[in-house]
């Protein structure tokens, strides 16, 4: 895993923890990416429709 994402991952992990809203990450928390190279995936946009 690229060390800058691994960074953001544990970051966003923390401010969550913290009390920010989830939709505010950076990274993506399934998938163990960057938000906006997922955020078209069926799992963000029909997260029901996978169930």
């Amino acid at each position: 895993m690229d060390p800058n994402l691994a960074a953001a991952l544990a970051e966003d992990d923390d401010a969550e923890d913290a009390g920010m809203h989830a939709d505010d990450r950076r990274t993506c928390w399934t998938h163990q990416y960057w938000a906006e190279d997922c955020a078209d995936d069926r799992m963000h946009t029909h997260p029901r429709a996978l169930s």
